[in-house]
């Protein structure tokens, strides 16, 4: 009897909702579970880790009880109209303000300093929270990949049961997460070609006048080209390097109310005006992404069509790009991609001195990166350009 009664204790301890203080939870193997602390909400523990909605004062007393040391809020000023600062000071505990509210306030200084705090969390217990845990599944993400080296879906799952659900933090913890595990020793092919369509006084008109007009083999031949992407309804879209949006137009058409588009772009002020123009439409069915110069910044397997017209050539960092596409792509689905043929002493002195490499360089590359090429499609209209179809393998 002696022998049972140490182990029936610690099934119970393992099966309770944080009834007993921190310190006494499993430190080697922590598992995601729910968990109460008073009148706050979505409360999850993880060994030494509470991670939670916004607590009252009485509950950041009794999470001190537990053995909580350190109290790390993501809300800004002014979210809330009592001095929280002021009662975790009182209570003894060590506190962080890392606020941020919309997307694009959620730093890589945030993911950096929040990652640290975490990761010393066997030391120094640590409660971490928001309004509602939305903010916290963001962060948490993050941690489980970078601190924890679980797999991307598996820490996915968790933000999600923590409370992660807007896809905006989503996609900001993914560029987290692929900027701090991208291979370094990459070296850019083409370093600074993006720089012009990077200036926040980039004249969108002048560039329309350029892309949007018959003299443009692309523009001209789009119908065809629409035809060979072979977009059905209810399908989902990524119009990598959709400058000025006239393909992320034909899409939102093509897949219909059922389906969407993405308008993925380096440039800032090319997704301001799609995003103005796409309104001015009451075309709903898309979603503007500012990619980085190393990824698309797309969700995993969250296409199925992935579309790059004159633009492969200007990824500056091809390998770890071609992996985030690849990623982002349904099992089965394809990559479209639109580029220039570069023949020496045959190709315009634009294409030789702009486009790095020919057709064959950059078919090597996508196949290297894990497509199966499927076939190269013959559209009268595209003299000067060359259309790809690649499938995910």
């Amino acid at each position: 009897m002696q022998l049972k009664m140490p182990l029936i204790a610690r099934v119970v301890l393992a099966c309770s909702m944080l009834t007993a203080s921190i310190e006494t939870l499993s430190a080697e193997e922590p598992k995601l579970q729910p968990a109460e602390l008073g009148s706050t909400r979505n409360v999850h523990s993880f060994g030494t880790i509470l991670l939670c909605g916004q607590p009252t004062a009485e509950d950041f007393a009794e999470s001190k009880k537990r053995g909580i040391k350190v109290i790390v809020t993501l809300r800004s000023d002014g979210e809330i109209d009592w001095d929280e600062p002021a009662t975790i000071k009182e209570l003894g505990l060590d506190f962080h303000q890392l606020g941020f509210r919309a997307p694009t306030t959620l730093t890589d200084a945030i993911f950096d300093d929040s990652l640290k705090i975490l990761a010393d969390a066997k030391n120094k217990p640590v409660m971490l929270h928001c309004a509602s845990a939305n903010r916290v599944g963001a962060i948490w993400f993050a941690h489980r990949v970078l601190n924890d080296r679980i797999s991307i879906d598996d820490a996915r799952r968790e933000a999600k049961t923590v409370g992660l659900r807007t896809p905006g933090y989503e996609i900001k913890a993914l560029a987290y997460i692929e900027k701090r595990q991208n291979d370094k020793s990459e070296q850019s092919v083409r370093p600074g070609i993006n720089d012009r369509f990077l200036d926040p006084e980039l004249k969108v008109d002048e560039w329309i006048g350029r892309f949007e007009v018959e003299s443009r083999e692309v523009f001209a031949a789009r119908k065809e080209v629409l035809v060979a992407c072979g977009i059905k309804p209810g399908q989902r879209v990524a119009d990598i390097g959709a400058g000025t949006g006239l393909y992320t137009r034909l899409f939102a058409g093509a897949v219909g109310k059922e389906g969407w588009v993405y308008a993925v772009d380096i440039s800032p002020r090319f997704l301001e005006h799609i995003n103005g123009r796409l309104q001015e439409d009451k075309v709903t069915n898309f979603t503007s992404v500012l990619c980085s110069d190393r990824s698309a910044l797309l969700p995993p397997e969250s296409v199925d069509v992935v579309f790059i017209c004159d633009t492969y050539h200007h990824f500056e960092y091809p390998t770890s790009t071609l992996k985030s596409i690849r990623r982002a792509l349904k099992p089965g689905g394809m990559l479209v991609v639109i580029d220039f043929e570069r023949i020496p002493g045959k190709s315009r002195e634009f294409i030789l001195k702009h486009v790095r490499a020919g057709k064959e360089v950059f078919r090597g590359e996508i196949v290297d990166a894990g497509f199966k090429l499927i076939d190269e499609v013959d559209i009268p209209a595209l003299k000067e350009n060359y259309l790809l179809r690649f499938q995910k393998d």
